[in-house]
């Protein structure tokens, strides 16, 4: 029976803060359904803390000397949560299941999951594969494209590329998509480091100026009469619930990070459901369905999609950890969302129990067929 439960949050990413504030949710809403809970705050520098005054993000604001002072190191190992007391460390609880709410690279990119993993702790998060392929809009595209959900058009270069050969990536840019452009890092989220070129020179700024968060960039046709749709989606042990959709509200040519955080708790202004012909809606439920299905996502996931002038309909990008884990598509209270995250963990931790029975190949005799001494092994083929 799930009881206890550790959450992540905060990771090495751009995104650190903002998690913060997704995290600590969490963490107030498990508590609040009687469960145990531990935050685990990873550092932007990669360092572990817990403790109970992780549960108030007035804890972060004082910075990392503010944080050593209220919270302790800690470190998973084995399945466990332990604090470090001095160089020893000291078991605080056994986890029955995780969720991770940490946003972007090191953590929404399949970090976090890999780690618990490793430590063979059930998740309630989408698993390492599908966390990778969808932090990566390149992947994105491939995988989108493979079950046959339209994007835009797009072309992707890299860093030693366009060092190389950036005026024939230029050409390609132009000749492929035409203006205006939308220029994107591959592996960050929350709008950082996005641009919309209009012309060479504004191209030119854009790459040189993206690549100072990736070394991967993709460019895509910017749709200049477009509407930006979001649908996000979980599965509740028995089948996949889909939210109506979302249209953000912008005053930009793109979200930017202001528009989708500013207003604190809730993740942006939005009109909800959007007003959306019942067709459109449908296609766009669809397939945040059929992605969530085909690639095998867990816990809640949120689809971002464009709508163009015509009303077609284009898939942009999956987030597997959203913003306040999407609470305000399915839910009119917060308070409400508590039961919906223990559905989700109980989910993960039915599915870990399921993983664990399958049998590990042990003891298959190769080593015993290699030379007791002085022999050298050759390389497996």
């Amino acid at each position: 029976m799930l009881k206890t439960v550790v959450v992540l949050f905060g990771g090495r990413s751009c995104e650190n803060e903002i998690s913060i504030i997704t995290g600590t949710m969490a963490c107030n809403l498990l508590r609040g359904e009687g469960l145990r809970v531990f935050p685990l705050y990873i550092a932007q520098d990669g360092e572990m803390y817990t403790g109970q005054a992780l549960f108030d993000v007035a804890a972060f604001r004082g910075g990392r000397q503010a944080l050593q002072k209220c919270a302790v190191r800690a470190a998973l190992l084995r399945g466990s949560l332990y604090e470090w007391r001095g160089r020893k460390l000291r078991l605080l609880a056994a986890a029955d299941c995780a969720l991770n709410c940490c946003h972007g690279m090191g953590g929404e990119d399949g970090a976090v999951a890999g780690l618990l993993d490793l430590n063979d702790i059930a998740s309630a998060s989408p698993d390492l594969a599908p966390s990778a392929v969808f932090m990566d809009k390149y992947l994105t595209k491939l995988a989108a494209q493979a079950l046959g959900v339209r994007t835009l058009p797009y072309f992707r270069v890299t860093e030693e590329e366009f060092r190389r050969r950036g005026a024939f990536a230029v050409r390609c840019i132009e000749e492929r998509l035409g203006y205006p452009v939308i220029v994107k890092p591959a592996r960050q989220g929350s709008s950082i480091g996005v641009f919309v070129a209009e012309d060479r020179e504004s191209l030119l700024f854009s790459l040189r100026a993206a690549f100072a968060y990736d070394t991967v960039l993709l460019a895509e046709k910017y749709l200049a009469e477009r509407r930006e749709i979001n649908c996000a989606a979980y599965h509740d042990g028995k089948e996949i619930v889909v939210s109506p959709c979302e249209e953000p509200k912008t005053v930009h040519k793109f979200l930017t990070f202001a528009d989708k955080y500013e207003s604190g708790g809730k993740e942006r202004q939005s009109t909800f459901p959007a007003d959306l012909p019942q067709e459109t809606a449908e296609a766009v439920r669809g397939a945040t369905k059929l992605l969530y299905r085909r690639m095998q996502l867990r816990g809640v996931v949120r689809a971002d999609f464009l709508i163009g002038g015509s009303r077609d309909v284009y898939f942009n990008e999956m987030n597997t950890v959203p913003g306040s884990l999407a609470w305000y598509l399915f839910c009119d209270n917060l308070a409400d969302y508590g039961a919906v995250l223990v559905r989700m963990l109980a989910r993960g931790e039915e599915e870990h129990r399921a993983r664990a029975a399958k049998k590990m190949l042990a003891g298959c005799g190769v080593l015993g067929t290699l030379p007791s001494k002085g022999g050298k092994a050759r390389g497996a083929r």
